[in-house]
């Protein structure tokens, strides 16, 4: 938990990075795979590009 006004608006900062990113990442995947195969395949597309983006934001701020 924060324990400063800075510290947290820098958690929030974060928080923020990762629902963004996440569903950008997805939504270009479920497009494209949507474009591709159907509307079952963006459905996947999306979930599954939310779930790489998530992991790579993740290695990238806490992994190393």
């Amino acid at each position: 938990m924060a324990e400063t006004f800075v510290e947290l608006v820098e958690e929030w900062q974060t928080g923020a990075l990762f629902v963004f990113a996440t569903v950008i990442g997805g939504g270009v995947l479920g497009i494209v795979a949507a474009s591709s195969f159907g509307p079952v395949a963006g459905l996947v597309g999306f979930v599954a590009g939310a779930v790489v983006v998530f992991a790579v934001i993740s290695y990238l701020l806490y992994g190393r």
